[in-house]
């Protein structure tokens, strides 16, 4: 079996009846792209003739480059594609069985502590239209742990303020329901009657339009919070998908329990969101380190 044949069953497949996001079967196809170009360099034009020694020696080529995170990824991708070659066709081996992913790094997800979120939030003028409209993003983002993406996308219909909570569709498609705090409650309420009517000239269905009467776009939002960064001299590496990290930390710090915490956030498997633990539990040790009476030698 042609190898560009197999990729292109593999890509119709995860499209058309598996429906997978978007964004994953391009990243899959990318995958697969620089996997078949590798095979092609090698003088391999058969499925067949791959072999586990083949992808082994091309996955060690690609982190020379590539970060861990990129190469599982691959690795997942390459897998996913051999497990279904060899399962519809029958005689075709699967090579990539014992494809192992790279360990990852044990690097914490960037979060803020409560004083700096406090002061972040504190910061906008609710009395100038901006300044609100930008109050209401963060406080969303926040206060429901949300991705950059799924704020962009929420649409009216998918906002329930009296009942307090939000539908929010994630990765793969994916149903949520997030209850919202007051604070952001109360934001979202003013932006809506006070700004968004008057902003949403083309009558679009999202809960955030600019004044342009154009959807919220995440470089948009990226580059206020980095202004907004710089403004009170707070750490400029903090990203908006801190906010998420910071809505987990600050939920299981308060003592909520982690697979509800996996729940609100919308993560299929709950290793996910162990990292969580971690920063946890680098907490606790700092506490342990600077109250403890046996923390050190005398």
């Amino acid at each position: 079996m042609k190898i560009h044949e197999a990729i292109e069953n593999y890509i119709h497949y995860i499209s058309v009846v598996d429906q997978k996001a978007l964004t994953t079967i391009e990243n899959y196809k990318q995958d697969l792209i620089q996997y078949e170009a590798y095979l092609k360099d090698q003088g391999i034009d058969e499925m067949e003739d791959i072999t586990y020694a083949i992808i082994e020696s091309f996955v060690l080529e690609q982190s020379q480059n590539k970060k861990t995170n990129s190469i599982n990824r691959m690795v997942v991708s390459i897998r996913n594609f051999h497990y279904f070659i060899s399962y519809n066709f029958s005689s075709v081996a699967n090579p990539a069985m014992f494809l192992k992913l790279s360990k990852k790094s044990s690097k914490l997800p960037l979060f803020l502590n409560e004083s700096d979120i406090e002061e972040f939030l504190g910061s906008f003028d609710d009395q100038d239209a901006i300044g609100m409209y930008h109050h209401s993003i963060i406080e969303l983002m926040y206060g429901c742990g949300l991705r950059v993406s799924e704020v962009c996308n929420i649409t009216m219909n998918q906002l329930h303020l009296s009942q307090g909570f939000v539908r929010c569709i994630g990765k793969g498609s994916k149903e949520r329901m997030v209850p919202i705090n007051d604070h952001a409650k109360y934001c979202l309420e003013t932006y809506i009657q006070t700004i968004r009517n008057d902003w949403n000239t083309k009558k679009l269905p999202y809960l955030f339009i600019n004044h342009l009467g154009n959807r919220l776009n995440r470089q948009y939002v990226h580059k206020m919070i980095k202004s907004k960064l710089n403004e009170l001299d707070l750490n400029d590496k903090i990203s908006a998908h801190s906010f998420r990290h910071s809505f987990a930390t600050h939920l299981l710090n308060g003592g909520a329990d982690l697979r509800s915490v996996q729940e609100l956030l919308g993560h299929s498997d709950i290793s996910t969101t162990q990292v969580y633990t971690h920063v946890q539990t680098s907490r606790l040790k700092d506490a342990y380190l600077k109250a403890h009476p046996r923390r050190k030698n005398k």
